[in-house]
């Protein structure tokens, strides 16, 4: 490959449309390429944890109804089965713990991710305990 072409290949690799990414400067998600990161660690989600996290980080604070989650996650030809999705929040909310990132329940309504406003000492301790 030529250095154009390496060049043109990594300008493509950066130009990520603002609706792919969510950065707020401490949380990094890539929803395309399946990865997660805070404080410049990475974190670790199966697949089915990472579409539902996604889908929550697109709207961070906001409400996201259980079936919304269920169809983004399994897709539209499986039916809602509430027990599993609790499941996988469950263990999102446990690997999540360690980086101030909440899942909140709505009961009856669904779901919401909060994104704790943090400062750099926060961010020092969080690395201690990775």
């Amino acid at each position: 490959m030529s250095l154009v072409e390496t060049s043109l290949v990594d300008q493509k690799n950066q130009n990520v449309s603002a609706g792919d990414v969510y950065d707020d400067g401490v949380l990094r998600v890539e929803h395309k390429n399946y990865y997660v990161s805070f404080a410049g660690h990475s974190i670790k989600l199966a697949r089915t944890e990472f579409l539902i996290f996604s889908r929550l980080a697109r709207t961070p604070d906001r409400i996201v109804t259980a079936e919304e989650l269920w169809e983004y996650a399994w897709g539209s030809g499986k039916q809602l089965n509430t027990e599993s999705l609790h499941v996988y929040i469950y263990r999102l909310r446990n690997k999540l713990l360690p980086y101030e990132l909440r899942i909140d329940t709505m009961v009856n309504v669904g779901y919401r991710l909060l994104i704790e406003q943090i400062g750099p000492e926060s961010i020092r301790e969080t690395r201690e305990v990775i």
